[in-house]
């Protein structure tokens, strides 16, 4: 099936790595033109170098999504290169677990500064774009633990807040044909979920809660950023365009 992602401009946050590099790496593989935003900026331009080695357009952009000057500064960057911005898919998130009465404050702060209202300031800075283009993609990674996670007050309150920014923002620009949409995924081996995975007991515990067990020849028991990025550039895509607001768990059934 063609996504018709060719010549679409697509801003990608946290795309240094894990599923935001995947999403990156497919966008361009559908002939999107990407611009990888990341706090880490030597990440950033080693994604931009591959894009660019298969002969596609791309643009690394350091950018710290608490500061919001960053956040508009890296819009522009967009609108300067490529002139339009089709599709925002916001990412970029950090953890820092603990049992609620051992967290300190700052932590809880800076996880909701990062994974929530990050994504809130990238919303802000491409609406006045999408509404003049009267076309947009927003799409949002949640996670599962929007459910609720021991251990993770600060991240799960964020996730749960992605949630409801996403489904608002839905009710604000539908009007205008612009899509927005959350992916919540399950446990997805990244270098940020990596201690859950090399933790034998706790992964083990997880793959055993898996509704789908998928074969070897499908694919590992848990999921891959492959597999979130299909999610994303569906709802990235107009194969879309009749869904807006929802919640998407790729989770291999898990909590259902």
């Amino acid at each position: 099936m063609d996504l018709n992602l060719k010549g679409k401009t697509a801003i990608v946050t946290g795309g240094a790595s894990g599923i935001g590099k995947q999403a990156c790496l497919d966008f361009s593989e559908e002939g999107a033109n990407v611009v990888i935003v990341d706090i880490n900026e030597i990440g950033a331009k080693e994604v931009e170098d591959l894009i660019k080695k298969k002969g596609r357009n791309a643009i690394a952009v350091k950018c710290d999504v608490t500061k919001t000057e960053e956040v508009n500064n890296c819009v522009q960057i967009c609108m300067d290169k490529f002139g339009r911005v089709d599709i925002l898919i916001c990412n970029a998130g950090i953890l820092r677990d603990n049992l609620i009465h051992k967290m300190p404050e700052d932590d809880y702060d800076l996880v909701l500064d990062v994974n929530l209202k990050g994504y809130w300031r990238f919303c802000k800075a491409v609406t006045p774009i999408m509404k003049k283009q009267k076309y947009g993609k927003i799409v949002m990674i949640a996670s599962m633990a929007y459910r609720g996670n021991r251990g993770q007050s600060n991240y799960a309150t964020a996730k749960a807040g992605v949630v409801g920014l996403c489904k608002t923002i839905a009710q604000e620009l539908g009007y205008l044909g612009i899509t927005c949409n959350t992916i919540a995924p399950g446990l997805v081996h990244t270098a940020l979920t990596d201690y859950f995975v090399k933790d034998d007991k706790l992964r083990g515990n997880i793959e055993k809660a898996l509704i789908l067990q998928r074969q070897p020849e499908v694919g590992p028991k848990l999921g891959t950023t492959q597999d979130i990025s299909r999610a994303i550039l569906f709802f990235s895509s107009d194969v879309s365009s009749y869904i807006t607001g929802e919640v998407l768990q790729v989770a291999a059934g898990r909590k259902m």
